[in-house]
């Protein structure tokens, strides 16, 4: 169900390189650049370092840096139903190494997982995705609502 592919980035030679199309690494969205390796939305997986087994969902035209490893969804399937799919998968089992941990796409494709109808990802991601969509709203405004008790106290107090 999926189709890995390598990027070879480095962010040393991307230090002076500005533009529109996000570069992502280990932590998520790193900068923006001039050019970009993914024209459609894609998986990511960090593959090397730290956060080895890390999933990122990515936007249309960006790239990735060498240390992650781009994850494309073939056949009939839903991006976003694989991405949650993924989530629940156990990806420590699969690191190698202490040093540098790596994990490699040859071991955990051979996971077995069930995979309902095009239809059914599509109604799972849909209820997944306005889940999440609900927390990143309700954090917000808990961080509001921390910035307005601070300044509230700091009136308070002062």
């Amino acid at each position: 169900i999926l189709k890995p592919s390598t990027s070879n980035l480095a962010i040393s030679n991307l230090e002076k390189n500005f533009g529109n199309y996000p570069l992502y690494g280990a932590n998520g969205y790193l900068k923006s650049i001039n050019f970009y390796e993914k024209e459609v939305e894609y998986i990511a997986i960090v593959k090397d370092g730290s956060g080895v087994g890390k999933l990122m969902l990515c936007k249309r035209k960006s790239s990735v840096l060498g240390t992650l490893q781009y994850l494309d969804v073939l056949g009939q399937n839903d991006l976003y139903f694989i991405y949650y799919l993924l989530l629940t998968l156990n990806f420590k089992k699969y690191i190698i190494g202490s040093t540098i941990p790596h994990i490699y796409f040859k071991d955990y494709s051979n996971e077995i997982i069930r995979i309902p109808s095009i239809s059914e990802q599509i109604k799972i991601a849909n209820l997944l995705t306005s889940i999440d969509k609900k927390m990143e709203q309700t954090n917000k405004e808990i961080e509001i609502n921390k910035e307005f008790k601070k300044g509230l106290l700091q009136k308070m107090f002062c």
